[in-house]
């Protein structure tokens, strides 16, 4: 009996020892949880920090602070260029960005590059005169006065709608929803333009007897399509702008542009912008007139629709030389800014925020306040720029293209 006593006494008290261990470690391994948490803590303070600083640098968007971690596993030269695509030195070669896809048109052929330089696909095709319009997820590439349409997504060919051609090929835009209007010559009219859905259906079709349709667009809202035809009143050219619901033949709308030359037309964020050789004229989705910008400089150098409710033009005093005048429009047709230049031009191009101006020998991205956004010297190797909504900017040379991340 004794015995059995001992053996529950050494057992309380073994237990009382055990006890006492875990109530003397329980301080310690609170101690440790805490310093985690101090780390982690001090740790997301740095992080923060961090993006603050780069929002600094950029007061009117956050769009430093997501090419900060977009690319921070990207490996850039001194000036932040990246080469991303290498493709054949062809001086026909037409160059558009189909998100971060290259996809390069030449008189032999379609390529498409993913952004890390890999080739999606390619093929051989003839194409006298290759151009390339995008939409939000798929592009045509087509050839104007040929009959071959050929429509890419970033996995590559999606289909190839060149049986759909009733004759050679004068115009094709692409929507952001990727409605596609195909403006053709068809025997027994003067033009005939065709409405494609995203999927590939034809839903609307417009014979043109009396005029020829310049080109033609199908609006943001899916369910209207512009075209423009060209006249003349009285010996003065004189376009027509009409709008027309998908589905029927008889204009909801028709305005008329008398004494100017229509050199292309775009429906960006709902307004229909018409850009001629005198002036940028904005309509809304219903045909009424938004606002009109005359250029204050004779020569139309180049243009850019890409900007957010905002056009980029370069204007010109004269013929040639580089007098020359950078301007952005808004919506309603006012100057938002302007900035005198004495520098030689090689391209621009504006999207979101962003306008980007390739000069002989820089790069500079400007707000479309036209302030200096960033800047990279010794670009003499560059031929074009293609500006990207997020900030990045792709400089495009005889045989590679460079992505430059601010």
């Amino acid at each position: 009996m004794r015995m059995n006593g001992s053996m529950n006494d050494l057992k309380e008290e073994k237990g009382t020892r055990e006890e006492l261990r875990r109530s003397q470690a329980a301080p310690r391994r609170s101690g440790g949880w805490l310093k985690r948490a101090l780390m982690v803590i001090l740790a997301l303070v740095v992080v923060l920090a961090v993006v603050v600083a780069a929002a600094w640098k950029d007061l009117s968007s956050l769009d430093s602070v997501r090419r900060l971690f977009s690319y921070n596993k990207v490996t850039q030269d001194e000036q932040g260029k990246v080469e991303m695509y290498s493709f054949s030195n062809d001086r026909s070669n037409t160059f558009a960005l189909l998100g971060d896809h290259l996809i390069v048109a030449s008189t032999t052929g379609v390529s498409i590059y993913s952004s890390s330089g890999s080739v999606v696909d390619s093929m051989s095709v003839k194409l006298t005169n290759p151009a390339i319009a995008v939409g939000g997820q798929t592009a045509a590439v087509y050839d104007i006065g040929g009959q071959t349409l050929l429509i890419y997504s970033s996995s590559g060919l999606v289909r190839d709608m060149s049986g759909e051609c009733s004759g050679n090929i004068l115009s094709v835009s692409v929507n952001s929803s990727d409605y596609l209007a195909l403006n053709a010559e068809k025997s027994g009219y003067k033009s005939a333009v065709t409405v494609y859905d995203a999927s590939g259906e034809k839903t609307f079709a417009f014979n043109s007897s009396e005029h020829y349709v310049i080109d033609a667009v199908v609006m943001r809202d899916c369910k209207r399509m512009a075209a423009v035809t060209l006249g003349e009143s009285d010996g003065i050219f004189a376009d027509t702008v009409s709008i027309y619901s998908l589905g029927s033949d008889k204009a909801d709308s028709v305005n008329t542009l008398t004494g100017s030359l229509l050199l292309s037309l775009d429906s960006v964020a709902g307004t229909l912008s018409c850009l001629t050789d005198e002036s940028l004229t904005l309509f809304s989705s219903d045909g009424t007139l938004s606002g009109s910008y005359r250029y204050e400089y004779p020569y139309l150098r180049g243009s850019s629709m890409g900007g957010d409710n905002y056009a980029a033009l370069l204007l010109s005093r004269y013929r040639s030389g580089s007098t020359l005048k950078l301007v952005t429009v808004s919506s309603d047709g006012t100057e938002m800014a302007s900035l005198d230049s004495s520098q030689e031009v090689l391209s621009m191009s504006a999207a979101g925020k962003y306008i980007a101006v390739l000069y002989s020998d820089s790069l500079v991205l400007y707000t479309p306040q036209l302030q200096e956004y960033a800047r990279l010297d010794g670009t003499e190797y560059a031929r074009s720029v293609i500006m990207r909504e997020d900030g990045t900017a792709v400089l495009i040379g005889s045989s590679s293209a460079w992505l430059y991340i601010p």
